[in-house]
């Protein structure tokens, strides 16, 4: 082709391709639904209710085509009241289904879309004897990813001659692949040797978490811990709590995937149902069947080494060059990090005994100019008071912990409470003491200009003839290779004429000589 009566030609360079998955920005939103409740016939009249609990389902996820996803599921509630007649406390369980809707900021393509459901608030008030009205307010964190086809340039085709590439290695730890699966877990629950059997089951509490993850030839090993807490009436009228830390182990396809890869788990409940008696379907009292419905969602990552051309340049004629940007997620790693907390729930009114507590954690957020992690929690205690009657008290509140990271850098943080929630009754309330575990992944966002093509021109007829030695000292903030690129020679030219051993340390306080390219 020519232009302005010179010859342009097109110059060829060799790409490489790199696929992987990118995360979705996605932002949370909440959700409220309601239901009012007919107690069954079977159950004894409500005179007060003491607290309502729940546990989100969320078993629908989808793009709606037009950047909003749809997120459907339940929240199964279980009221704990004072019966006007009866030896004891009972419950009222039913489920509140929800269809909730949310924007994805302009991303109409998604794939491996998921949804984590966290229940901030469940409440139910008494309408009359036989009738409840309980709401549920449910905050969705949606997150997903999309698959992404990076190409760049590396090198020139065979042919390309008098062409100088200046090409830079980055490491980058992107997502590889993603793997699901729907499971289902049963196991029996016995009940403590010695205590009576259970009459009734009044609320049950499930968290799930992975403990490891390992691929394994073509197979993707998960593991993890079902944390499961019954709260339960015992035949003489007294609340007894089960709790039982549960393994359990899945198998996921992976192949196409390297065992050098790192993976992790999460975890998504989608149906709980807890019964007394056995698996066999037998009515002991002094057992209890737990049957779980779990979606298990694999991410694996790999760390690659993105080689590009960021500049290039011909010593024999002038060279056009066309750039792009190249994003990439540098110095990538994943930390733990534990802290302690503590909070005084008021109850005003003196304690006689601690019957049950929960924690709830939130996804945690940076605050105070990005030095910070701000942790929402969520306490409950269940507690009977001198007169030996049962009330409930809660309160939301924030943890904070430093950041612990350098500028520049940005954190995605999980917060999750797995240990031992600790109770001490004090004279205005009760004290929870409790571990928060902290997982931050932290990267390093980068971005480099990278060569996407190029047109090489013929050398003008009027254009002013390179010396054949120039001497000059290399100023401020220039680099060996603009010094080579401004008169059209090599690195390797300059350095061996004037003895230097490495590019990288040009001197400054010396005149060198700068050969023409032969």
């Amino acid at each position: 082709m020519r232009k302005g009566g010179r010859r342009i030609m097109e110059l060829k360079l060799k790409k490489a391709g790199h696929d992987y998955y990118e995360p979705l920005a996605f932002t949370p939103f909440s959700c409220e639904t309601m239901r009012e409740s007919i107690v069954p016939d079977s159950c004894a009249d409500i005179a007060r209710i003491v607290e309502t609990t729940g546990m989100v389902y969320l078993t629908g996820r989808e793009m709606t085509g037009d950047g909003r996803f749809c997120a459907s599921g339940a929240v199964d509630v279980s009221v704990l009241y004072i019966p006007e007649k009866g030896d004891g406390p009972c419950a009222l369980h039913f489920q509140i289904p929800f269809q909730c809707y949310g924007e994805s900021q302009g991303e109409e393509t998604c794939e491996f879309l998921d949804i984590r459901g966290e229940l901030r608030s469940v409440d139910a008030r008494m309408l009359n004897p036989r009738k409840v009205l309980a709401r549920a307010d449910l905050l969705l964190w949606p997150m997903g990813c999309r698959r992404r086809e990076m190409s760049v340039c590396t090198q020139t085709e065979e042919g390309e001659s008098g062409i100088e590439l200046l090409r830079e290695q980055k490491e980058t730890r992107v997502i590889a692949a993603i793997r699901e699966k729907e499971f289902t877990y049963v196991e029996e629950l016995p009940l403590s040797p010695g205590r009576g059997g259970a009459e009734e089951i009044i609320s049950t509490r499930m968290d799930v978490r992975g403990t490891d993850s390992k691929l394994i030839g073509s197979k993707l090993v998960v593991k993890g811990i079902i944390a499961a807490s019954v709260l339960y009436r015992e035949s003489g009228g007294r609340l007894a709590l089960l709790q039982q830390e549960l393994p359990f182990s899945q198998i996921l396809e992976g192949s196409g995937l390297e065992e050098s890869w790192e993976s992790e788990t999460a975890y998504r409940l989608l149906s709980a149902e807890c019964r007394m008696g056995g698996e066999a379907g037998d009515d002991d009292a002094h057992v209890m069947t737990l049957t779980l419905l779990l979606r298990a969602r694999a991410t694996v990552w790999r760390t690659e080494k993105i080689e590009f051309i960021a500049d290039l340049y011909s010593t024999a004629a002038p060279v056009s060059c066309q750039t792009g940007e190249l994003a990439l997620r540098e110095d990538s790693q994943r930390q733990s990090r534990r802290i302690n907390g503590r909070e005084l729930l008021e109850t005003g009114t003196a304690v006689k005994a601690v019957v049950d507590t929960e924690i709830r954690c939130s996804w945690a957020q940076l605050g105070g100019g990005g030095e910070t992690l701000e942790i929402p929690l969520w306490g409950r205690c269940l507690y009977m008071d001198e007169n030996d009657a049962l009330h409930s008290v809660s309160k939301a509140f924030t943890v904070t912990a430093p950041a612990e990271q350098p500028a520049g850098v940005q954190i995605a943080a999980q917060a999750a409470c797995h240990g031992d929630v600790i109770a001490s009754i004090l004279p205005d309330g009760i004290e929870l003491r409790f571990p928060v575990e902290l997982t931050l992944d932290v990267c390093r966002p980068s971005r480099h200009v990278c060569v996407c093509g190029g047109e090489i021109q013929e050398e003008p007829t009027d254009a002013p003839a390179i010396p054949s030695l120039t001497l000059r000292k290399v100023g401020a903030g220039e680099t060996l290779w603009s010094v080579a690129k401004q008169y059209r020679t090599t690195c390797r030219a300059i350095m061996a004429v004037n003895d230097l051993s490495d590019e990288h340390q040009v001197p400054t306080d010396r005149l060198l000589l700068i050969p023409k390219a032969r």
